[in-house]
């Protein structure tokens, strides 16, 4: 029978192939012929008879078919392997799967930080499954005297998860918590389209109905002071249940823009 079988799984016909594989017992015969065979339904047979997971993982990285791939991420119980599968991705529909199957909270946070994972799949973790912790390492003081991170190192995070607005929109994600807030502060002061973005999300803050948040919001804005900008915030008491909020920030920042927009906005309550 084992003669047979090792004739039958090279046979031309992939019927004749299939029936060998539904008997096969052989696991590195069945990885290759997961790898390799032209037949979906045999490299589909070889794969299901498969059942450790280091196997899965080698037709995940080095089949030839993107279907069979797929179906070995799938039947992979460890997270952690599918997590080392990102490290090397070739094909969005790929991550994809990948991130389906991992559920662990603690997982998509390391991924969210790993820089041994690409720009995109680390942005995929952050817009789609990190919490808030992931901003530690990038917002929080270094030191007890430091107030924020530098420029610089936020400026890192945003290009980190997509530069750009696209960057400024990973960190707004996570607004309600206050290490955000002061990363989007940070972003606000340099001015720009960027800075318009954060200056806006701040201003979605002051509607919090955590005070914590809403003093941390006003901090981060009352430091602005760039026209355009200020223009953004003035834009806001548009908003009935942000205009008291965005009246106490405009009274900080104090400049002719703001001092002028409160005359108006005195007789609108």
């Amino acid at each position: 029978m084992a003669l047979l079988e090792r004739k039958d799984h090279t046979h031309a016909d992939p019927k004749v192939r299939l029936k060998s594989v539904e008997k096969m017992t052989d696991p590195a015969q069945l990885v290759k012929l997961a790898c390799v065979d032209e037949s979906p339904r045999v490299r589909l047979t070889a794969i299901a008879r498969l059942n450790d997971d280091t196997l899965l993982e080698k037709v995940a990285r080095q089949g030839n078919y993107l279907d069979a791939r797929l179906v070995a991420v799938e039947r992979i119980s460890s997270q952690g392997l599918v997590a080392d599968l990102l490290e090397a991705p070739e094909n969005l529909e790929l991550i994809a799967m990948c991130f389906s199957r991992i559920t662990d909270r603690r997982i998509i946070e390391s991924i969210a930080m790993g820089a041994k994972y690409s720009p995109i799949v680390r942005r995929m973790a952050v817009e789609y499954f990190a919490d808030a912790g992931y901003l530690e390492e990038f917002t929080a003081p270094e030191s007890e005297t430091e107030e924020r991170k530098s420029d610089e190192a936020v400026q890192a995070f945003v290009d980190t998860y997509g530069g750009g607005v696209r960057g400024v929109r990973a960190i707004a994600r996570f607004r309600r918590s206050e290490k955000a807030l002061r990363a989007l502060g940070t972003i606000a002061q340099r001015g720009g389209e960027e800075g318009g973005l954060a200056v806006e999300y701040l201003c979605s803050a002051l509607g919090s109905a955590n005070p914590k948040l809403v003093e941390c919001a006003t901090e981060e804005l009352s430091v602005v002071k760039d026209p355009d900008l200020v223009d953004c915030i003035i834009r806001a008491l548009d908003n009935p249940n942000l205009r008291a909020p965005v009246r106490e920030v405009l009274r900080r920042i104090d400049t002719p823009e703001a001092r002028a927009a409160l005359g108006t906005a005195g007789t609108i309550q």
